[in-house]
Formats: structure tokens, C-alpha cells, sequence
């Protein structure tokens, strides 16, 4: 049976209604102000913070300052703030020289570290076909001098990245002491080496010194180098690795990795703040594989892109990480560029692995076996180094059992 309902009653219930939804999109909308002008006052008062201080330098300091340089240790400065290695500010300079890096291009294809007994910069590996090769610089070279900088202890770490990255086809003038004799040679930049390899019997030995455009292609090559010789156990050493990016980490990981989820392929995620999904990294279904097993080592300073490959074999079953705990930065940045050339990298997602694990905020990835390198100790950078390397040592131990 139909029941009316009076013209009065429905104007009250259609009014009452209206109410009911201006109150809630009110109490809404207050909420959301509320906490919108609680970001803007304190965005005010920083903003009020920094110029206040600027005021006053401008009116009292006593010498002459650089407005360009003041901009750029703020800049400096205000990403430091956010205590995160992903997070920092770079001069127009330091961008380019950042992108070159990325791209794999600039070095003279040598790898150097100073040594303090000799109080020198030494050469520890020069590469086949680089141009430090053909300039005839051979392992064990001290650098005594690059183009007219002296190098000592203070500036040895520049010294070395100088020699790594830089404007490709620009020429370097190196000077360098062999058997007591000094020499200068002209070196031309364009090489860039981010894989090495090595390998005892059937063992073989792959170290990762940073993920950019070019180490895919590298580390595929230094595979079938390795495969031609009949190797069927691999190390692969990621200890002192967090240069790179994430995109060039997933690309090495497609090599070795089966397919993921099958739904879309997916080996791991970058997800932003809100939850949502920022970038999702694939692999399609062929892999790498190697009868007796692979080891990863690891250590504290394995970082960004390194732990992503580290996680996703882990989380795979293809291989066993060996070492220390890692240092928990798997997260993904963006870069911003301002209009005089310079730039941030901003942290905008962390990257969650395939078995959903997490590893950022120094979170980082504990390994399989746990093993420290002691006071005597030295990394090797190849299997020739082993005697001095537990870590090393007990990965080939393992894969030979």
C-alpha cells in the first residue's frame, strides 16, 4: 500500500537535506583550510626567517659578498635540511657534470685510490681500448699531477672523480711517476668503465662501481666474456656502489631477473607519499643464470641502485648476499632544473621491492651471512685481491662447496 507524503514535509526533508550537506562540506572545508593555513604560516615564517637574515647581513656585514654564491649555498643549505642523501642542490657546473656522469661518458677510463703509504694517488686498473691505455698509463702509476692542480691527500678524492667524469673529447694532461721517473702525458676524455670482471677456474667475479646508461650494456658484455670461459658461479661485488639511478639498477636486474608479477610484469614499485604508484620497474622473462649459484657482496655503503639488484636477487632465490647490512637509501629522485642552470635531486618515492619490503630511512637490507671485513682487511676490486678480503673469501668458498 502507497503512502503519501504531503508537499510541507517534502520541502522540510529536501531543506534539511541541503543542510545536512552544507554543514558536512563546511566542517570539510574548514579542515582543509585549516591545515592549509597552518602550511602557509609556516611557510611564512620561514620564508620571514630567511629574509630577516638577510636584511640584516646586507645592512652590517663588513666585507663584500656574491649574491650568486649566497643563492647557491641557501639553495645548498635548504636541501640539507631535509637530511636526505637524495636530496641536494647542484651549481650549473656540478649539473653538468652530473648528467655526464649519468650518461657514462668523460673519464679516461682508469680506476685510481690513494694510497697512504706512498702519500700518492695510484693507478689500480686501466681498461682495455680506453684512452689512458693508449697514452700508455699502466697499474701502479702514482699521479703526481693533473693538468696544473699538485695532488696531495686534501684533494685526492677530486682528483679522482676528475679523472672519471668530465667534458667528453676534452683533453687532460696527467703527470705520473713509474720506477722513479716522472712523465706527462695528454689524455683524452670519453670513457667511462662501470663493470669489471675476473675469474679463478669456473668462478667468476663481477664488481658494480655505479648504475648509469652505459652499465647494462657493460655488464652484458662482461657476462659473455665470462661465459666464454666456461664459468658457472658468479660473485657479484656491490660493495662501495650508490652512484647511479634507479631506471639503470632495474635495467642490470632485467638481465638476471625472470619476468614479475604476470599480471604486469613488475619486479618492483616506486611509490610516492600518497600511495600511488610513481614508476613501476619490469622485466621480461629471459634471465641470466649460472649452474652453481651467485653471491652478492654487500656492505654499508651499498646504496640507491645497488640495493634494488641486491633485493631483487635476494628476493628472487637467484643468489645470497654476503657481507654487512646495507644502507638503507632505496628510494627514487626527480630532478628539478631552475632557470640559471642549476638543479635539485629530490627524493619523490621510495621503492618497494618484489616480496614488498621496504629498505629506506637506514633501513637497509640485512644479509644473508654476515661478514666483516677486520682491521687487516682490504676490498678487493678483483679476484686477485682475495687474500686480504674475508668477505670475498667466503663467497667463493661457498660457491665451491
Amino acid at each position: 500500500m502507497n503512502k503519501k507524503i504531503s508537499l510541507g514535509l517534502t520541502v522540510a526533508l529536501i531543506l534539511l537535506s541541503i543542510t545536512a550537506t552544507f554543514a558536512i562540506t563546511m566542517t570539510v572545508s574548514q579542515n582543509i583550510y585549516n591545515g592549509l593555513i597552518s602550511k602557509l604560516s609556516n611557510r611564512f615564517e620561514l620564508y620571514d626567517g630567511i629574509s630577516a637574515i638577510d636584511n640584516f647581513v646586507r645592512t652590517n656585514y663588513y666585507g663584500e659578498f656574491d649574491d650568486d654564491s649566497l643563492f647557491a649555498q641557501s639553495a645548498s643549505g635548504y636541501m640539507k635540511g631535509l637530511s636526505d642523501s637524495g636530496s641536494f642542490y647542484m651549481t650549473a657546473q656540478e649539473y653538468i657534470e652530473y648528467t655526464r656522469k649519468l650518461k657514462g661518458e668523460g673519464g679516461i677510463g682508469i680506476e685510481a685510490e690513494y694510497s697512504a703509504e706512498k702519500g700518492k694517488v695510484v693507478v689500480t686498473e686501466v681498461y682495455a681500448g680506453s684512452s689512458a691505455e693508449n697514452a700508455e698509463l699502466k697499474k701502479g702509476d702514482a699521479i703526481i699531477k693533473v693538468d696544473d692542480v699538485e695532488v696531495n691527500i686534501l684533494n685526492a678524492s677530486g682528483v679522482i672523480d676528475s679523472l672519471r667524469i668530465g667534458r667528453r673529447f676534452e683533453s687532460v694532461t696527467v703527470t705520473y711517476e713509474r720506477d722513479g721517473t716522472q712523465k706527462t702525458v695528454t689524455v683524452m676524455r670519453g670513457y667511462t668503465k662501470t663493470v669489471t670482471s675476473s675469474f679463478v677456474g669456473d668462478v667468476g667475479y663481477i664488481r658494480i662501481n655505479g648504475f648509469f646508461a652505459n652499465t647494462a650494456e657493460q655488464f652484458s658484455a662482461e657476462i659473455d666474456a665470462l661465459n666464454s670461459q666456461g664459468v658457472t658461479a658468479l660473485i657479484i661485488d656491490l660493495r662501495g656502489c650508490k652512484d647511479g639511478t634507479m631506471e639503470y639498477a632495474a635495467a642490470v636486474a632485467d638481465l638476471i631477473l625472470p619476468s614479475g608479477a604476470e599480471s604486469a610484469g613488475a619486479i618492483a614499485s616506486a611509490v610516492k607519499r600518497d600511495g600511488s604508484v610513481y614508476k613501476n620497474f619490469t622485466s621480461d622473462a629471459s634471465a641470466i643464470t649460472f649452474p652453481k649459484g651467485m653471491m652478492v657482496l654487500v656492505d654499508g655503503s651499498t646504496s640507491g641502485g645497488a640495493e634494488l639488484l641486491a633485493a631483487q636477487l635476494k628476493d628472487f632465490s637467484k643468489a645470497s648476499l654476503i657481507g654487512t647490512k646495507t644502507s638503507g637509501q632505496m628510494t627514487m629522485q626527480e630532478i628539478y632544473t631552475l632557470e640559471d642552470g642549476s638543479a635539485i635531486s629530490l627524493t619523490v618515492a621510495k621503492v618497494i621491492s618484489y616480496s614488498g619490503a621496504e629498505y629506506c630511512n637506514g633501513n637497509g637490507i640485512e644479509p644473508t651471512y654476515t661478514v666483516e671485513l677486520g682491521l687487516d682487511s682490504a676490498v678487493a676490486k678483483s679476484l686477485e685481491g682475495i687474500e686480504k678480503d674475508p668477505q670475498l673469501q667466503s663467497a667463493y668458498a661457498t660457491l665451491m662447496q
